[in-house]
């Protein structure tokens, strides 16, 4: 076996007497100059651990700063498994010893250290963790990953994987280690990571294990005391047990979601919520809870006060940091949240979570995709638990993030995610004084007996709403109608279609059957015949090409003419959408193809068109024209309105002409 560079022993011998060391305080030297040295043991690497080495040291992590988060949860993990031998009853050396890590730097030797005074190995762990890969499933996988170049990530999580990433920034480790076992011997364990390893014993080792890393000159900034706390407090701000940088607690921070949250007052949550978003303003909603099915997370999620407008188009500010056993495997994970949640800040803990999830795996992993639905679920039933306690507050959450609640209606696929997102939207009501919100259920819950359908009204204004013709049909039969004030809102309602088995239909697509009532005097309708024959003549005058149908409306209005069109939204979409130099092309052609014309034959303008189409055909037309126009910008569909004011002045011209006096008529 070839050999390789050993760690000096000044090395070794200055990082165990360091001052700041909380752990390793020798009263005798590990090895003196004048002592017998005791030939080290060579040993040389599975043929599967040089292969794994390699694989963890080029392809595993795209982030080299992740050996310190390795090393640190294999070091809690150390204290930990103590603290269970304890428990069990078990003899230990130091009994009363506290249980932390020390991290511990040194520029002049270019060598960062990590300790604990955990469980510790004996010569056997040191050789079965340390030197082989202890479990035959991961050599099988190795073995054929090495054979036929297939994907290598799963390996990540695996026994004694953590500790091999230790050579991504070190061109030696050394590790010093004696076992918690009384009267057992402690030894050391060197290797530059590529031929093999050496063991030898050493005396004066204190329980646990402390890992030196000599540096790579291209990782020299692992030994600068401000890089390593930021990584620490990073990647394991909340690892269960006391992490010390050069003698200073770095991990001040309580893993808030491993408590009972009836413990944690609001000032501990606004503190973490703080921490995880770099924000000064303290939540809106806290939510809190822990599931061990279908998968095992503890969870802790924050709403914000507000959203930024900057942070509406920049979310990668926003989103929740996942863990594994208190240490962090990724920050701000966009894939543990739906695109709808992602102004949320929270962390998830699940043990369930390989540590070394790769940003790859976590596109595909089927645990990610259980915990997204669980926290989905979970945050829908707590928004709607806030909405019926304290309405008024959850009122000023949907103003801040409805934006979101839309976004989730129109993106996911699941009906019924949509119809559990749709209990939490608000409208105001045709039946609730202006400013007041009610949600869909309370919709329902008044409508009349045997009403199908849950109506509403697009329109920029209440006022414009209510001045509506397609409103007025519906309120003289008295049926409630939901305002909605923004384009998303339509689209939102197109989408979902349908809630609890009613129907969401649009005011202008209603057929609702008019009130019985006797006519007006001065209200009489045009005989059917007439109005067929003037419904013939409209549509040539406005020609067949520039709409679908003209028609005699049974509607109940104020207004002389409405348009009716099915899937309304889609065609405003459609319109808003179309490309500058397609968009009059597009408009002539749902004109033509989707646009019914309905005329009131009780409305005076229509019965006085019938005389004069006869009498003057050039002003009838105009008017025509211009009663369609005005009847597409009450369905907010008019393309150019510029286009109308030419033909306006014309009608203009031809009211003044016939009602102005001549002089003749003033000398008489």
């Amino acid at each position: 076996m070839r050999l390789y560079r050993k760690l000096p022993l000044r090395l070794v011998s200055q990082t165990l007497t360091s001052t700041s060391s909380r752990l390793y305080h020798l009263t005798t030297p590990l090895l003196s100059s004048s002592d017998p040295q005791p030939n080290p043991q060579q040993h040389s690497f599975q043929a599967e651990t040089r292969q794994l080495l390699d694989i963890v040291a080029r392809s595993l992590y795209s982030e080299r700063e992740v050996f310190l988060r390795e090393l640190v949860s294999n070091a809690a993990d150390a204290l930990e498994k103590l603290r269970y031998t304890q428990l069990k009853g078990e003899e230990i050396d130091d009994p009363s010893a506290t249980l932390h890590v020390e991290c511990s730097l040194s520029e002049s030797l270019n060598s960062l250290t990590i300790e604990d005074n955990g469980i510790g190995m004996t010569k056997e762990e040191l050789i079965a963790n340390l030197g082989t890969i202890a479990r035959s499933g991961s050599k099988e996988f190795v073995k054929t990953a090495g054979a036929d170049g297939g994907d290598t990530s799963n390996i990540i999580g695996q026994f004694g994987v953590g500790f091999y990433s230790a050579f991504m920034v070190g061109s030696h480790v050394t590790v010093l280690t004696r076992s918690a076992k009384p009267g057992s011997v402690g030894y050391v364990w060197n290797s530059n990571g590529e031929d093999g390893y050496d063991i030898q014993e050493a005396a004066g080792l204190p329980r646990g294990t402390r890992i030196v890393i000599q540096l790579k000159e291209d990782a020299l900034e692992f030994v600068k005391k401000d890089r390593v706390r930021e990584v620490l407090r990073k990647h394991s701000n909340f690892v269960g047990y006391p992490i010390y940088l050069d003698g200073v607690q770095v991990n001040t921070i309580e893993p808030l979601w491993t408590r009972k949250s009836s413990d944690i007052p609001d000032q501990e949550h606004a503190e973490l919520y703080q921490s995880l978003s770099g924000r000064k303003d303290n939540p809106m909603y806290t939510m809190q809870f822990a599931v061990e099915t279908p998968v095992s997370i503890k969870c802790v999620l924050y709403v914000p006060q507000f959203m930024p407008q900057l942070d509406i188009a920049n979310l990668k500010n926003f989103g929740i940091s996942l863990y594994c056993k208190k240490v962090m495997v990724q920050a701000q994970t966009p894939k543990l949240l739906p695109e709808w949640l992602m102004f949320l800040h929270g962390v998830v803990d699940s043990e369930d979570i390989p540590l070394n999830l790769s940003r790859e795996l976590l596109q595909e992993s089927v645990v990610i995709t259980k915990i997204k639905s669980v926290i989905t679920g979970k945050m829908i039933s707590y928004l709607n638990r806030q909405a019926k306690r304290d309405p008024g507050k959850y009122e000023e959450f949907y103003k801040e993030f409805g934006r979101f609640l839309r976004i989730g209606i129109v993106t996911t696929e699941s009906q019924t995610e949509k119809e559990d997102l749709a209990k939490l939207l608000r409208f105001e009501s045709s039946k609730e004084e202006k400013g007041t919100i009610i949600s869909l259920d309370q919709y329902i819950e008044r409508a009349p007996e045997g009403q199908k359908q849950v109506y509403y009204l697009s329109a920029p204004s209440r006022e414009m709403a209510m001045e509506s013709p397609y409103f007025e049909t519906l309120q003289q039969n008295d049926l409630e109608v939901l305002f909605t004030y923004n384009k998303e809102d339509d689209v939102v309602l197109f989408k979902l279609e349908n809630y609890k088995d009613r129907k969401l239909c649009t005011a202008e697509a209603a057929n609702v059957k008019p009130v019985d009532k006797p006519e007006e005097p001065g209200h009489e309708k045009l005989e059917k015949q007439e109005g067929n024959r003037l419904a013939t003549w409209f549509r040539d005058a406005l020609g067949r090409e520039n709409v679908k149908e003209v028609k005699m409306s049974d509607r109940q209005h104020s207004q002389p003419a409405v348009v009716t069109v099915e899937n309304l939204t889609t065609l405003r979409r459609y319109l808003e959408m179309a490309p500058p130099d397609q968009k009059e092309a597009s408009y002539k052609y749902l004109l033509h193809n989707s646009v019914v014309l309905e005329l009131n034959p009780t409305h005076p303008i229509i019965k006085q068109l019938a005389p004069l189409r006869e009498s003057n055909p050039e002003v009838a037309g105009l008017v025509a024209s211009q009663l369609f126009d005005n009847a597409l910008m009450n369905a907010d569909l008019v393309h150019d309105p510029r286009r109308m004011v030419g033909r306006i002045n014309k009608i203009l011209q031809a009211v003044t002409e016939s009602e102005v006096p001549t002089d003749a008529d003033v000398k008489e």
